[in-house]
């Protein structure tokens, strides 16, 4: 692990001798976005690193300014603060591999956007028997452990743990970035998995870990999609693959997709298209060596599915999660950390750093997540938004919110204070 650190390293101190000042200024050869680093060379050499084929320079001059800028700046603790181009707040008390992962969520978005006649799929991708298969589910549904594993499979190439552009014609392109994976692993991994992710980690901090796998897809590499798989982790059972109906795939994919959609009605129908050509299914799993077996055996054959998989009956929808517990109006709320907002075309995400999950906003709830831009009482918000909704009664309005903090809260993305 320590050989792989070297280019890092050689990269940040090639930087510190070639600047005179304290800021240096990052471009690259793939996107029109740039990146400004304040006594934070480490994050160029962690970039270098963890997305080869990116083209990472590092130019005199001041940015552009017609360009997304991103900002790193290294704290006196010796921690990080990214500023993100799409977030009016930085994120703070980063390490090394939490700032690099905001920059490279920075870049691939700006990837997205300078491609309009692409989707963004939110998703883990892999290349196994010749057959591009694309992960998705819900938070913490695994994606990225199950693609890292499968990556780590003989004959297998990884396009993505967390975007797959994908071309009108269906075709997926490999973005070229190393997953990352929360530190420790989970319990219940085998110890030939800890022990591959132990030698191929590159970038780390206490929290976080780039894997350099074998089997990466180069930036650009481009193969068919042929299937979505949406995941469902349960706590016990065999794992099993179920049939989907493709209306369920496709609303999968229009939740997931990062990318501005453009005109709505067109966005739909060239989903449902993409979704009619695909194999949709749902994993269910318990063990991650038991998933990857599946996966193996579904992609053994030429066409979708091999011969001999067994593949149950359509499941009911997902579980409802559990209930919430409405927010108690009279407590203050705030933002919580390493939450950051975006926004693509008409709507608002929330991009949550810890799992890398993308949260859609409807614009009651984006207008609530500006209200929170500082801590304030929950009472205050209802107030204010009781002005915009002339004639709703405020009773009302105040149930929804509760309600809605509430879920908030439960999902991490706010965080309430007594």
């Amino acid at each position: 692990m320590r050989a792989m650190l070297h280019p890092v390293r050689q990269f940040a101190a090639r930087l510190r001798a070639a600047s005179d000042s304290a800021e240096c200024l990052l471009r690259f050869d793939t996107v029109p976005q740039e990146v400004v680093l304040s006594r934070a060379e480490a994050v160029a050499g962690a970039l270098s690193e963890v997305m080869p084929g990116w083209g990472c320079r590092s130019l005199p001059g001041a940015p552009s300014e017609a360009v997304p800028v991103t900002r790193v700046t290294a704290e006196d603790s010796g921690r990080y603060s990214y500023q993100s181009w799409w977030s009016r707040a930085p994120l703070t008390d980063l390490g090394l591999a939490g700032a690099t992962c905001g920059v490279v969520a920075d870049l691939v978005q700006s990837y997205c956007d300078a491609r309009p006649e692409m989707i963004g799929l939110h998703c883990g991708a892999v290349e196994v028997g010749g057959h591009l298969l694309a992960f998705t589910g819900p938070y913490r549904a695994g994606k990225t452990t199950l693609v890292t594993r499968l990556a780590a499979e003989p004959g297998v190439r990884l396009y993505c743990d967390d975007v797959l552009p994908v071309n009108p014609d269906g075709q997926g392109v490999a973005l070229g970035v190393q997953p990352r994976l929360r530190l420790p692993l989970p319990e219940g991994v085998s110890d030939g998995f800890r022990a591959y992710v132990a030698d191929h980690l590159t970038v780390q901090d206490r929290r976080y870990g780039y894997v350099r796998c074998d089997g990466q897809a180069p930036l650009g590499t481009q193969a068919p999609l042929a299937g979505l798989i949406v995941l469902r982790r349960e706590a016990s059972g065999p794992a099993r693959l179920h049939r989907m109906r493709v209306a369920d795939a496709v609303a999968h994919m229009i939740r997931q997709n990062i990318a501005d959609p453009g005109e709505t009605e067109a966005h739909y129908d060239r989903l449902a298209a993409l979704g009619a050509q695909l194999f949709c299914a749902t994993l269910v799993y318990s063990d991650l060596e038991e998933a990857v077996q599946v996966v193996r055996d579904l992609c053994a054959a030429p066409q979708l599915p091999g011969s001999g998989v067994q593949i149950g009956p359509m499941l009911p929808p997902d579980p409802v999660e559990a209930e919430t517990v409405p927010a108690d109006l009279a407590q203050v709320f705030c933002r919580a950390e390493e939450v950051s907002a975006r926004e693509i075309g008409q709507d608002v995400f929330l991009w949550q750093m810890a799992g890398r999950n993308f949260f859609r906003l409807n614009p009651v709830a984006g207008a609530v997540w500006a209200l929170l831009e500082e801590p304030c009482y929950g009472h205050d918000i209802a107030e204010t938004l009781a002005e915009v909704f002339v004639g709703t009664p405020q009773t009302m309005i105040a149930d929804d919110l509760s309600d809605l903090l509430g879920q908030m809260c439960a999902r991490g993305l706010v965080r309430a204070d007594g």
